[in-house]
């Protein structure tokens, strides 16, 4: 029988010291990860989930979701939702595997406003060419810039997509393009003419990035493919979606390096202290088959979900149906909400009609959008 006096075993009270010290910080660690604060984006979530309705099957393989910016008993919504819960519920029908999940967005009307009285690239352009104080435009860069803002609210200038890049590639010669994303960051601070409540870089449809996120979440890989300037797109969704540079498709400026001169690009050699900046040429639109060219390109696989809003995306949402390995959906948001936003009846319509013939399902924002831009947002057209 073991001695009262007797000396505790050098190896037994190791092992309580141990012991003890494990307990310890897993004490400590629990109560660090009830007060830590939650990121940017569970912030985000938790407070447009308070008035959702759960679109969720528990025995699918889709992470649950609330859609709080989306009417109740969506349609349209429940069809993505089934078709995301099939595509993770592996050993289905529909089953798609992580690697070739590929998600292709639109930006300008499909993601954000597209009325401010124009698109985000246009205004940028016009303030950039009129309003810098440290830039001269060129006579016809500057007339450009003018008609932009003269057609306000009215019908958009014929050829303008072509002649405004033109005339904006000339404009951001000699930047680099972390310096045309400095400016456009600061843009994106300015009002979003045309609404009260919110910047242009806050005018994103909620119920879009909902969508964005639900996706995300559930392994697909998602990017952007606009006909919007590139490193402009990097810029603006900078700060809201989680999307890499990397995965942002738009169209293209030439670049060249400071030393270069008039020397080819494949006869010059990068040197130490050279930059790359805009050269003042176009590329081209990134519109219509230039966004399927780009995504065989770039991506180098077939999407199998495509989202847009206008005749330039059908082409991308088109391809993505088209002989595809795996079930794939096409979704086209519908500007006909003339009461929040700037639609237009008449002419959704006649967009409605030819897209649901070509299998397109229908993101309608007057009644599949409980909000779009979220409260205290209002349409306050400019005089």
């Amino acid at each position: 029988m073991r001695s009262a006096t007797r000396p505790f075993p050098k190896r037994l009270a190791m092992q309580w010291i141990l012991a003890l010290n494990a307990l310890v910080l897993a004490l400590v660690l629990a109560g660090c990860a009830a007060n830590a604060p939650a990121s940017v984006d569970a912030a985000k979530e938790d407070a447009t989930q308070t008035s959702a309705q759960a679109i969720d099957n528990p025995e699918a393989g889709a992470t649950k979701a609330s859609f709080a910016s989306w009417s109740k008993d969506s349609a349209s919504l429940q069809k993505l939702v089934e078709y995301v819960e099939a595509a993770t519920t592996e050993g289905g029908k529909g089953y798609v595997p992580p690697e070739d999940r590929i998600a292709v967005f639109d930006l300008d009307g499909t993601l954000m406003c597209e009325t401010y009285p124009w698109c985000f690239e246009y205004m940028v352009f016009a303030d950039y060419a009129l309003n810098n104080p440290n830039y001269k435009a060129p006579d016809d860069v500057a007339a450009v810039a003018r008609e932009i803002l003269d057609s306000a609210w009215g019908e958009k200038p014929k050829d303008m997509s072509t002649r405004q890049a033109r005339a904006a590639a000339i404009a951001y010669k000699g930047l680099t393009p972390a310096e045309l994303e400095a400016y456009v960051e600061g843009f994106k601070g300015s009002a979003a003419e045309g609404f009260s409540g919110m910047t242009r870089g806050q005018a994103w449809y909620r119920p879009m990035l909902e969508v964005v996120s639900y996706l995300q979440d559930n392994g697909f890989d998602v990017y952007v493919v606009t006909a919007t300037e590139r490193n402009i797109v990097r810029a603006i969704v900078a700060g809201t979606l989680d999307v890499d540079p990397s995965h942002v498709i738009g169209t293209e400026y030439g670049y060249t390096a400071t030393g270069q001169g008039e020397e080819a690009d494949d006869k010059y050699t990068f040197q130490q202290g050279d930059e790359v900046v805009f050269d003042g040429s176009y590329e081209g639109e990134n519109a219509k088959t230039c966004k399927v060219d780009a995504i065989v390109r770039e991506i180098g696989k077939q999407p199998v979900l495509a989202f847009g809003n206008s005749s330039g995306d059908v082409s991308m949402l088109t391809y993505t149906l088209s002989g595809n390995a795996y079930p794939s959906a096409g979704f086209m948001v519908l500007a006909d909400d003339t009461d929040r936003e700037y639609g237009d009846a008449e002419e959704a319509a006649e967009d409605r009609a030819s897209w649901e013939k070509l299998g397109f399902t229908i993101f309608s924002m007057r009644d599949d959008f409980a909000t779009i831009y979220g409260d205290g947002v209002a349409k306050a057209p400019v005089k």
